[in-house]
């Protein structure tokens, strides 16, 4: 059995684990043996291996996966400045194995395929434009966009909620192996902020992928997409007439049509100049006064992702994969599948110790 040492990390990071936590849990194994061993430098006995498994709830065959491959300038995600170092790690390793995982199982399932051009931020292409462009490509009608994840899912990109996610993380994209684009957006979030969020993250794919900081220092791209996602969400001519007498009393109604926030619905409000700097301030206030500026009181209809649902259902129906072939086949314990996969409420369990 070819095991990939950098698997190792990878698996501890993503149970949220550091390295003096696991092999406290190991027996006869100490801290600067397993260093060595997720540097590649010490050989990983069975038996090691065995009880690193059974503590981080991995089966054995996961660590000999040998496509890993991380680059973290491929995640854009909102307010991951001020989240706590180690929350992070965790998340980025929780990224990389989601995306093992759905790398594995598109292997032998054929998805909406990307049909959707990447168009650079230039000239006259303004991130406006360029979302009046993807929404004229797309087929969408005027007005609010009703079954958003189905819309982007029909166009060659799986939408991915992940669950018991950190408060500070909103979305990000993801790429596979095969180059298959995954939006991953934290469950957690009320509605309207999930539809801006994927709004901004499918700007991403629209305008960026693929990106590089270090070429591009000048770019905020994360303003390009905010940009992109208001306008694909709320296009200046469609919602020109509801602006037009803006007033506090008619974001509820409007919110409820556009399925946004009303915070988003002042930001637009303010852009497109039918508010000025003042009035803009007072309804951020108002806002605040009537304790919705942090979380909204009514939230808005949004629709669930489905491609994942089908590939499950494709392979168990139409391939005659029982669970157990899918757990071999992706490397993947009961537990993880039923949370990750099939999206159920995972109960807090303890690590186990082995003694």
């Amino acid at each position: 059995m070819d095991i990939n040492f950098r698997m190792l990390p990878l698996a501890r990071e993503s149970r949220g684990m550091t390295q003096l936590e696991l092999v406290t849990k190991v027996p006869n194994l100490s801290q600067g043996n397993y260093s060595r061993m997720e540097k590649g430098l010490l050989p990983i006995p069975k038996e090691t291996l065995d009880n690193i498994s059974s503590v981080l709830n991995f089966p054995v065959s996961f660590f000999c996966y040998s496509k890993l491959y991380t680059d973290t300038a491929e995640y854009f995600y909102r307010k991951r400045v001020t989240m706590p170092k180690k929350e992070l790690i965790k998340l980025e390793a929780n990224f990389d194995i989601i995306r093992i995982w759905l790398e594995q199982l598109l292997g032998d399932v054929e998805v909406p395929d990307l049909s959707l051009p990447t168009i650079e931020v230039e000239g006259n292409n303004t991130p406006e434009e360029i979302a009046r462009k993807i929404r004229y490509a797309m087929g969408i009608p005027k007005g609010p966009i009703d079954k958003l994840v189905r819309v982007i899912e029909q166009h060659g990109i799986l939408v991915y909620f992940l669950r018991q996610s950190p408060d500070k993380f909103d979305g990000t994209t993801i790429i596979t192996y095969s180059g298959q684009r995954i939006i991953v957006i934290n469950d957690n979030l009320p509605n309207y902020r999930k539809r801006f969020t994927i709004a901004h993250e499918f700007g991403h794919v629209t305008m960026h992928l693929p990106y590089s900081p270090i070429t591009e220092p000048y770019r905020d791209v994360e303003n390009e997409a905010d940009r992109f996602a208001a306008e694909f969400l709320m296009p200046e001519m469609d919602i020109r007439r509801d602006l037009i007498r803006f007033k506090y009393s008619l974001l509820t109604d409007l919110k409820r049509y556009w399925k946004v926030s009303k915070a988003a619905l002042i930001r637009r409000a303010y852009d497109l100049k039918f508010i000025d700097q003042s009035k803009y301030t007072f309804m951020m206030i108002e806002l605040s006064r009537y304790g919705e500026r942090r979380q909204e009181n009514s939230d808005v209809d949004l629709d669930h992702p489905l491609i994942l649902a089908q590939i499950i259902k494709i392979y168990g129906e139409q391939l005659n994969y029982d669970k157990q072939d899918i757990y071999n086949m992706i490397s993947i314990s009961p537990d993880d599948f039923d949370f990750y996969i099939l999206g159920k409420d995972k109960e807090t369990k303890k690590l186990r110790i082995v003694i």
